[in-house]
């Protein structure tokens, strides 16, 4: 099943409330953002279920006056121990939240909606059609969080190695054979966006990506369309009873496939929690490649004669050695 993809908004929000709370990074520039286009957002408090504010600008600008200093987004895995205080808001199980940093206080900014009091249903109530709203209307609940979670959320702001990342990445996903077949998107250069059919304008300048301009975060932009691309292809072969051959799947391999999708929405997850804390330094590192017009020096020379041969042989070992251990490292940096 694909992440919900509210994530993107979240995302909007962490990166330019970032800029405006840090760089006061006006609103002129980002308030119209595409990625908000058919999404309207509320911010109320857990406790009381007063509203606090009916629009993001509101809410940054109250922030700001708060002395909030930082937003980050974390993985609602954090709160499977904590104990929702108030019976008449249902928290819905999205992947992600957001905090906002006080030089005091941590508060988490959590998804969720109101229960009518009169209605008992366990399903939400169909709203007849003519009388449905196009617009998708969510509220993010303040909820104070207590000093036991500070240190858990710090670990959740180291700096991340994207080089082990990709390593990572590549060799659980795009290298599976569960991938193959899969070819990259042709946007994978271009800004990741983000945006639906719906949302998307051509020529609009409110097409911005999910990251300020300031920052170029290329691996970020390009992963984030290889995971786009690689999940719709994934959900794609799993409503397919057969593959490409038009051999029927068997239930071994069709639950294979579906544990392999889990595993893919899960790495996804964690990845847009990265790049939402850590977009500025979303670069890989240069692949420094020794120049062949320059000439080797005559001690070189022999040395590369002399060990060529035994080179030829431990290259496959070492090659082995690095990449698990740089498998190892990522598998840290994802809180695996």
């Amino acid at each position: 099943m694909a992440l919900d993809p509210i994530w993107k908004q979240q995302l909007t929000l962490v990166t330019y409330g970032n800029e405006f709370l840090s760089q006061d990074l006006s609103f002129n520039q980002w308030v119209n953002h595409a990625i908000f286009n058919q999404h309207r957002v509320y911010f109320r408090d857990l406790l009381s279920q007063h509203l606090l504010a009916q629009h993001f600008q509101i809410w940054l600008e109250g922030l700001k006056k708060q002395g909030a200093y930082r937003l980050s987004l974390h993985s609602s895995s954090l709160l499977n121990e904590e104990q929702n205080p108030n019976a008449n808001v249902e928290l819905l199980a999205t992947p992600h939240f957001i905090i906002s940093h006080n030089k005091q206080q941590h508060t988490a900014w959590i998804l969720g909606k109101e229960l009518a009091e009169w209605y008992t249903a366990d399903n939400d109530y169909e709203v007849p059609a003519a009388q449905q709203n196009s617009t998708r209307q969510e509220t993010f609940w303040r909820f104070e969080l207590i000093a036991k979670y500070n240190k858990r959320i710090e670990q959740d702001l180291a700096q991340p190695n994207w080089d082990d990342i990709q390593v990572y990445t590549d060799n659980e996903l795009f290298n599976s054979k569960y991938a193959q077949g899969f070819i990259a998107p042709s946007s994978i250069a271009l800004p990741y966006l983000g945006l639906n059919t719906t949302q998307y304008s051509p020529n609009d300048t409110t097409n911005l990506s999910l990251f300020p301009s300031a920052y170029s975060a290329d691996y970020a932009h390009e992963t984030l369309h290889r995971l786009e691309a690689l999940s719709a292809y994934i959900e794609n072969k799993m409503q397919y009873s057969s593959n490409d051959l038009g051999q029927e799947t068997s239930p071994e391999e069709q639950m294979n496939l579906r544990h392999f999708s889990q595993k893919l929405d899960d790495l996804y997850g964690k990845f847009i929690t990265k790049v939402a804390n850590h977009y500025k330094s979303a670069q890989l590192t240069p692949q420094q490649v020794p120049s062949p017009f320059e000439p080797m020096n005559t001690e070189n020379k022999q040395r590369f004669s002399q060990n060529a041969e035994s080179k030829v042989g431990k290259s496959g070992v070492m090659t082995l050695i690095v990449i698990t251990i740089l498998i190892c490292i990522a598998a840290y940096y994802f809180g695996l």
